[in-house]
């Protein structure tokens, strides 16, 4: 029975230990632990513009856990003298290695992906078309053990085009923002591959952020590229790799939230200066006709602006309050921590959900104008 137990916890240790997710931070190499799920740590910086010499420069940063998409983990490329090779630039015998890094800022984070392609060089001395690499990735707010069901936010897009095609599974509503509008991506052609900087501002993100009061922060991420996966194949999001957010410090969490209230700010204003939602397009009318006519019979109008049963009681009300916001967003730094998290709470979604807010508050105006009668 003792042997048992001792055999038990041994096993369980080896477990425990084998499902550790390595940080890049931690380790100058990454170690490939087979069949556990990729982690990588993203370190809170700014990257700099020639973020191609990080493969040189921080090769520690650079996590190379891709597994042949749909074959066995026993195949990988873990060679450390292969991976410091297509770090330098040198030749990788033929094989595709790539190597992935995560970043975060105040702006929102960073995926850099790095991709060897031998064919580089004989494309171009052949005159023939480079080859595309393409790469396609999804991530997806909070790990797979959370209670909460997150959308996963999935792109593609080539090397040698410029454009990231993005494919929302949700139509875009005051829960779930596409990033279409707001992801970037720059590649840069290397004498022995790609390296692709993908930025995702926090923008579309902003009710979803990495705070947490656990220890540690995890967001699923899958990176699919030459014909290798980093978090399992595609749509799996059960089986993607993580991201191991920074444990932000007090000041890094406030200047992300004091960004996006700015942002916000700027959505609201130009959302409430649009043709439909502004009070100065649209004077009010006095005159005994028009006020006889509009009381007989409920409608619609094409502008909410227009209608003056619900201008008055609900519009306007509704931008004097997101008005009164903007003194509190300068005194922001002044609050206290859990001010600050219950004021940018309420501010965000009232100034970025603006729009959707007078949609609804304008179907149950119609609603009750509607049925009243």
């Amino acid at each position: 029975m003792m042997k048992r137990k001792m055999k038990f916890l041994i096993l369980s240790a080896i477990i425990a230990v084998s499902s550790i997710c390595v940080s890049a931070a931690e380790k100058k190499a990454y170690q490939f632990v087979p069949d556990a799920k990729n982690c990588i740590q993203a370190k809170f910086r700014d990257l700099p513009a020639d973020f191609e010499k990080l493969l040189v420069s921080e090769p520690e940063i650079w996590n190379f856990g891709f597994r042949p998409y749909g074959s066995s983990a026993s195949q990988l490329w873990t060679d450390p003298i292969l991976q410091r090779e297509a770090l330098t630039g040198g030749e990788t015998e033929g094989k595709k290695v790539v190597a992935l890094s995560v970043s975060c800022s105040v702006k929102g984070f960073s995926i850099l992906v790095f991709r060897a392609e031998p064919d580089l060089k004989k494309s171009l001395a052949e005159g023939k078309r480079l080859p595309s690499g393409s790469l396609e990735c999804f991530f997806a707010p909070g790990d797979a053990d959370i209670d909460k069901i997150e959308h996963y936010y999935q792109f593609m897009l080539y090397a040698t085009k410029p454009k990231v095609s993005c494919y929302p599974w949700f139509v875009d509503d005051r829960n779930f923002r596409s990033i279409e509008n707001h992801i970037t991506a720059e590649t840069k052609i290397l004498s022995n591959g790609y390296i692709t900087k993908i930025d995702v501002p926090w923008e579309p993100l902003f009710d979803r952020l990495p705070f947490t009061d656990r220890k540690d922060s995890f967001w699923r991420l899958s990176v699919i590229a030459n014909g290798q996966t980093w978090g399992g194949v595609v749509h799996q999001a059960n089986q993607a790799g993580y991201i191991r957010w920074p444990e932000f410090t007090q000041a890094q969490k406030t200047a992300i939230m004091k960004n996006l209230l700015w942002k916000a700010w700027n959505a609201y204003q130009n959302e409430s200066g649009s043709i439909d939602l502004a009070k100065a397009n649209i004077p009010y009318r006095r005159e005994p006709y028009y006020l006889e006519k509009d009381s007989k019979l409920p409608h619609s109008y094409k502008l909410y602006v227009e209608d003056f049963a619900f201008r008055e009681p609900w519009l306007e009300n509704a931008v004097a309050e997101r008005n009164a916001l903007g003194a509190k967003i300068v005194e922001f730094e002044k609050l206290s921590p859990a001010e600050q998290v219950t004021f940018y709470k309420k501010a965000a979604d009232m100034l970025f959900n603006y729009r959707y807010d007078v949609e609804e508050a304008y179907r149950k105006h119609m609603k009750k104008s509607i049925f009243k009668r």
